[in-house]
């Protein structure tokens, strides 16, 4: 009796759970998962759904151990494997992901998705050559796959292979119906191409095909820069920014096609390098006794971070590592790291002051949240001029520098202001050098282009970035 009690209890615990889980309440979920699963820690299928309700409640590392009790007891589950490919790759961890993606596919061979995540995470590690083969697996389990096409486009691209890629982008437009990813792609190969016409009948496909995508304006607008219609650029992106004001790619195409035009007193405006960039010197970290300490802590937490990973091509860093996101657990020092993050974001935006037309300043988010990563550069390491586009303000705080920095010629320093390499542009723009110091944070919006001058040296560079993310 007491048996089939005990038997009516777990099953009511499994109940409660998939209830919850089935109805997207993953958070409700999770404790009925974890009081069945103490019972119940074979379950495989329990296991997994319960891996889900922890990865979309931003329990990664709750998830990878399911998981992995999941795969130690059916070591041939193919669901379990592509199952840990999703958070490891989530997380950062491409390498285990793409274990764990391969692994799949090898148990079961006609898993396109297994194939086509395992290619996305070969893109992210530039093993590019693996990735086609990966994205050609799952076109072949499914030829109407136009989401592996559109990515194959992009290696293809990457390699620079442009009549492959634009006809594999061909392809993928002709199934994504309405869809502006593979249109943007194809337009950004048939530029890189020469093919500038092509490109900005591309770039208005996708801006047809969805108005509001704003990398569909921005590279509108770089195209038209590009073919010598600079003030038509900056009009286009008027239109958009009258209903998005705060698009952060959008007014970096703007700042660059104003330049353009000659119209120098209205990118000095929207720019503003000597207002808007803010160098803050940090004196407290919370929970250490000096900022020698803390800076060491954080050299250590990034250079042992386990996402690490010498940056693929498509990233701003170049000869030197990226990790992936310090704000997941364990977090060490980043958690103090975080509270002097908001200290220096308050103390940016009442510097601002509440009323002001500039769109920056006008629409600044009233929830936000953070991203983190660590860059390391050392030998002849540097970051490409970029922008942050998902963001509304960004920032560096360095935790340490290379000596080279107090000699001549500004190597290692920080440049704001002129455009990155994916941008056309004549028109010298205005720029601001920082020098970087240990404890020195920089905030800036994160429309403001911004690189390291290359530096050789043998000591290590070691930066901390952030973005301040809308909540959408």
């Amino acid at each position: 009796m007491n048996a089939a009690v005990s038997a009516t209890r777990v099953n009511a615990m499994l109940t409660a759970a998939v209830t919850h889980h089935d109805a997207g309440r993953f958070l409700k979920a999770l404790p009925h998962f974890r009081k069945y699963l103490k019972r119940r820690p074979d379950d495989v299928a329990a296991l997994n759904m319960a891996s889900f309700a922890a990865f979309q409640t931003d329990h990664a590392d709750i998830a990878l151990n399911w998981l992995n009790m999941a795969k130690a007891t059916d070591p041939n589950d193919a669901q379990t494997f592509y199952n840990l490919g999703l958070v490891n790759q989530s997380v950062g961890l491409c390498e285990d992901a793409a274990n764990a993606y391969h692994r799949a596919a090898e148990l079961d061979p006609d898993f396109g998705s297994a194939h086509f995540n395992l290619g996305t995470t070969l893109t992210q590690l530039d093993r590019l050559e693996d990735a086609i083969a990966a994205f050609d697996r799952a076109i072949g389990i499914n030829p109407e796959h136009g989401k592996a096409l559109s990515s194959k486009g992009y290696v293809l691209h990457t390699q620079g292979k442009y009549d492959e890629a634009a006809f594999v982008y061909g392809r993928a437009v002709s199934i994504l119906f309405g869809d502006p990813e593979p249109l943007i792609g194809l337009g950004k190969c048939l530029q890189d191409a020469g093919r500038l016409a092509e490109a900005a009948s591309a770039f208005a496909r996708a801006v047809d095909a969805n108005p509001h995508d704003a990398e569909a304006i921005s590279n509108l607008a770089n195209v038209m820069v590009q073919r010598g219609d600079a003030e038509d650029a900056v009009a286009t992106c008027d239109v958009f920014l009258a209903h998005h004001p705060a698009s952060t790619s959008v007014l970096a195409a703007k700042s660059v096609a104003l330049n353009e035009t000659g119209n120098t007193d209205a990118a000095r405006q929207l720019v503003d390098l000597e207002r808007f960039v803010t160098p803050i010197r940090q004196l407290h970290a919370p929970g250490f006794k000096n900022m020698e300490i803390f800076n060491a802590a954080m050299v250590g937490h990034a250079e042992n971070h386990p996402t690490l990973a010498v940056a693929p091509t498509s990233h701003a860093t170049r000869l030197g590592k990226h990790s992936a996101d310090l704000t997941a657990k364990p977090k060490g020092p980043v958690a103090a790291f975080e509270k002097m993050i908001g200290r220096g974001v308050e103390e940016f935006i009442e510097r601002l002051g509440s009323s002001s037309e500039h769109p920056f300043i006008a629409h600044r988010p009233r929830k936000w949240h953070l991203a983190v990563w660590a860059i390391v550069l050392e030998g002849k390491g540097y970051q490409v001029s970029h922008i942050h586009r998902s963001a509304w303000l960004s920032g560096v705080y360095y935790a340490q520098v290379p000596s080279v920095v107090d000699g001549k010629g500004q190597r290692g320093w920080i440049e704001f202001g002129e455009p990155g390499p994916e941008y056309h542009w004549s028109v010298k723009p205005e720029t601001r050098r920082i020098k970087p110091e240990p404890g020195l944070m920089v905030l800036f919006p994160s429309y403001t282009f911004h690189r390291t001058i290359p530096f050789e040296s043998d000591e290590t560079r070691i930066s901390i970035a952030f973005d301040v993310v809308p909540d959408i």
